[in-house]
């Protein structure tokens, strides 16, 4: 005979007490009322692994922690699933079918409907087939942060992305003044740390715990050993990438500011990626630009030939900055030569869908032709200057 929400709610409220108390074998007794209702909440499966953790009792621990990661990917709730699963191996490292288990699962989990409404989701992980998410799940690595603690500071390495499995972090920037400022709270299922992870550059804000946090971490490298054994990871990264990072330096960057948030998707659905080496050109000048570039990763220099023949560098670029834009808008041919200075990784744009997007924006027209007057100027003082390019 099934409990009424009611009655659930005071038997979790009695066990809770309990536990606040140290009676914890009386809140597990409590609890183990509750567990078949463990498959729709399965939160209540996690609470009696950590009564019985407490009480030393690993086997049953164990047991209560893979009943509540079952639950929790089967109904969509990945991060969290992942978290209980590192919690699990934390216990008892050789519990490796936990992982081939939950990767099963993943292939098979279904959205799931009216459960656990607080309790937020991520898509990254569901375009990844059941052997690929194996292969995540094995590398990525579960964080505990106490209330105050930092998960990164302002100018250290972009080397990690990092995904709320539970709890609430905040962004924290510098103002003019150099106080601190709280520029937004991260709840769970939220990905951070994306800008310097895919730019390759360092953490411009601090990120820190506003309540216990549970943040799941996945590196750099550990992405490249997955993506070296399966190609079709870094088309799924990709994707992120270009809903995430392409989207947000669309919105910073002036020209582009006045496009709405349905038309960035249309010109990020436009983008297409690719390398060049040390030393080679991305564009020359005198060539009629048909593209415009966003500089993933690596760097590039921009510099003219004067009418001597010699070599005037005029600016270095390097992740995140745009290249490129201007001459899409105009018949004029580049006047600057754009080369690889490191390998580089680009993010391209073709020539029509800004032109439309200037067609459709009056004020992305009037930026772009502000830049272009700016930039004749100085190609004017450089002798075919930097930068109709």
């Amino acid at each position: 005979m099934s409990l009424d929400a009611e009655i659930i709610a005071a038997a979790r409220e009695r066990a809770e007490s309990l536990f606040s108390k140290g009676k914890f074998r009386e809140a597990l007794a409590t609890y183990e009322k509750l567990e078949q209702y463990g498959r729709k909440d399965p939160r209540i499966y996690m609470r009696m692994g950590d009564i019985a953790s407490r009480l030393g009792a690993r086997e049953a621990a164990i047991t209560y922690y893979k009943k509540c990661a079952e639950s929790f990917i089967r109904l969509g709730f990945t991060l969290k699933a992942i978290a209980v699963c590192k919690t699990i191996l934390g216990l008892d490292p050789e519990q490796k079918d936990v992982q081939a288990s939950l990767a099963r699962l993943h292939g098979k989990a279904g959205a799931a409907t009216g459960v656990l409404p607080d309790v937020p989701r991520t898509p990254l992980f569901s375009d990844l087939s059941s052997e690929e998410f194996l292969e995540v799940l094995s590398m990525v690595r579960s964080l505990e942060f106490v209330p105050g603690a930092y998960v990164f500071r302002e100018g250290d390495p972009g080397e990690s992305i990092f995904l709320i499995a539970e709890g609430e972090v905040e962004v924290v920037g510098s103002a003019k003044d150099s106080s601190k400022v709280t520029l937004a709270r991260l709840p769970e299922g939220s990905v951070f740390g994306e800008f310097g992870f895919f730019l390759g550059s360092r953490r411009t804000m601090d990120v820190r715990a506003v309540t216990k946090a549970t943040v799941l971490e996945l590196t750099k490298d550990d992405l490249n050993r997955i993506i070296a054994k399966y190609g079709r990871v870094e088309a799924v990264l990709f994707d992120f990438y270009k809903e995430r990072v392409v989207d947000t330096l669309l919105a910073m960057t002036d020209i582009f500011r006045p496009l709405t948030a349905e038309d960035r998707r249309l010109v990020i659905a436009a983008v297409t990626r690719s390398a060049r080496l040390p030393g080679e050109d991305i564009v020359r000048q005198g060539e009629q630009g048909q593209t415009m570039y966003i500089i993933k990763c690596g760097e590039v220099v921009v510099w003219v030939k004067g009418n001597d023949g010699a070599r005037t560098d005029v600016a270095r670029l390097g992740p995140g900055d745009f290249f490129g834009e201007v001459a899409l808008a105009t018949s004029r041919p580049r006047v600057a030569t754009v080369t690889a200075v490191t390998g580089v990784e680009l993010l391209e744009i073709p020539r029509p869908v800004i032109r439309d997007m200037a067609f459709k924006y009056p004020e992305i027209k009037d930026g772009l032709e502000k830049v272009i007057r700016e930039r004749f100027i100085d190609s004017v003082r450089a002798r075919h200057g930097v930068v109709v390019i």
